[in-house]
């Protein structure tokens, strides 16, 4: 990542959401702690990893669908601010190992585990991906909440939830592991979703 794209355009990015957009954050607590940890989110719009970001003091490494990097002038954007692709519809082995390597090294890393955008911000169904990543790194996962859709002169809540930790669930990666530790983070993300 070249930090100093990223550190000079965060400022400006956060100025924009804020003020203009009207985001607000509630439990920032839950994703200042040091070392590295998976924020996993809802996905409402391509707009979502510049709000986490401008939300984050931390610098976030997202995933991002692989498409966006077959154009130089986005991809090369992207790329600048840290993200990396993934290769959706398949096991993409070389995304899990960045993610890991990031995780080592104790970076942030921003996944969205329904694995594309809900634009009306529908509860679908959630990859485990994140679970196997969050597994294999043995690290704990922040569960986020995008209150979208964004709309022009309403603000749009963002929370952040407590880290979620599979410890509990050991090192074992088979398909009943997988889909208990999905499941535990699927919750921890709609659970908190504001009351209506």
């Amino acid at each position: 990542m070249k930090t100093w794209f990223y550190d000079l355009l965060k400022p400006i990015v956060r100025a924009y959401y804020f003020l203009v957009r009207g985001i607000r954050a509630t439990g920032t607590e839950n994703v200042a702690s040091p070392g590295g940890y998976i924020l996993c989110s809802n996905h409402v719009s391509a707009s979502d990893p510049f709000v986490l970001a401008t939300c984050v003091r931390r610098r976030l490494h997202f995933m991002a669908k692989a498409e966006l990097f077959k154009n130089r002038i986005v991809g090369g954007f992207i790329s600048a601010i840290g993200a990396f692709p993934i290769r959706r519809g398949e096991s993409d082995l070389g995304a899990v190992r960045e993610s890991i390597r990031l995780l080592n090294e104790g970076h942030v890393v921003g996944i969205f585990p329904q694995g594309t955008r809900s634009r009306d911000n529908a509860h679908t169904h959630m990859e485990p991906g994140v679970a196997l990543i969050a597994l294999r790194a043995g690290v704990k996962v922040v569960p986020a909440y995008i209150d979208g859709p964004y709309r022009l002169f309403r603000k749009t809540r963002v929370v952040f939830g407590a880290p979620v930790s599979l410890n509990d669930l050991g090192r074992r990666f088979d398909r009943a592991t997988l889909d208990q530790a999905t499941a535990r983070l699927d919750k921890a993300i709609w659970d908190l979703k504001p009351a209506e």
